[in-house]
């Protein structure tokens, strides 16, 4: 968040007009005031808030209270999510308990349109890495899953590029409703996808099972591979960056490759 949002954020107290809190943000061509009173967010008002009430009333009565902040260091993604579970336009970021910033749904979405992926509707490597480094340098634990398909080029080759296409959707779909809140997909490159999740051990084992079965998309089919690393099958897990831990389990992914041609 402390890449995206807004600062120095601008401020109103609970006492004042209606009037002067339009008259602020029309000066400074925002749209919204963050109500701070002795140092303690209790409220925002917007544009929209200020068009509805008389000029004469206090921005105490026209504010929305109690506004959802949220702490600097919490993923842009989550933050999109929390937006439109309270469909909100707007959250607030602390640092410490201390006003730093503000944040549009409409900045969170240009940003996470540089990360995108546009045939999958999944976010690239790039966002990936993102997660995964501020996730090693929390000390927090995940698991992490590298997903490869199986004889893709071969689908390519025999029905077609569009045909591709369409399975790579419907795959990337597939995963969408194997993983959940608290999960980061992404379509890491062509038909590698890489996978954040806290899931646990037997979780996880499920739904390799499940990917490992196969994809149908009309008459092309195919199955796929799955390098998988965590704190139990690396110990170091939490000393390496996360592009080593990448790397290893896309290694992994890749001898399961081999394992599967050999079985055929």
């Amino acid at each position: 968040m402390a890449d995206v949002m807004t600062s120095p954020v601008h401020s109103v107290s609970l006492g004042k007009s209606v009037w002067y809190a339009s008259q602020l943000m029309s000066e400074l061509k925002i749209g919204s005031l963050v109500v701070v009173e002795a140092r303690e967010v209790v409220g925002i008002i917007t544009s929209r808030d200020v068009r509805t009430a008389h000029p004469n009333r206090i921005v105490a009565d026209a504010m929305t209270p109690n506004p959802i902040c949220v702490p600097e260091h919490v993923f842009v993604w989550d933050a999109l999510l929390l937006m439109e579970q309270n469909r909100i336009e707007r959250l607030i970021v602390l640092r410490q308990g201390e006003l730093v910033g503000i944040v549009t749904r409409e900045s969170l979405t240009t940003r996470l349109s540089e990360w995108y992926d546009s045939l999958t509707q999944l976010y690239g490597s790039s966002y990936i890495h993102v997660i995964g480094e501020e996730l090693l340098a929390s000390g927090r634990s995940f698991q992490l899953l590298f997903i490869d398909l199986n004889r893709f080029g071969e689908v390519n080759k025999r029905f077609g590029h569009p045909v591709g296409d369409d399975m790579i959707r419907e795959f990337s779909n597939k995963l969408k409703s194997l993983f959940g809140p608290g999960d980061y997909i992404s379509r890491y490159a062509g038909d590698e996808f890489a996978i954040i999740t806290q899931k646990s051990d037997e979780e996880v084992q499920r739904i390799i099972d499940q990917l490992s079965c196969g994809q149908s998309v009309g008459r092309a089919s195919v199955s796929a591979d799955t390098g998988w690393v965590n704190e139990r099958v690396v110990p170091e897990f939490g000393q390496m960056t996360f592009r080593e831990l990448i790397s290893k389990a896309s290694m992994l992914s890749t001898q399961a490759k081999i394992d599967y041609a050999g079985r055929r």
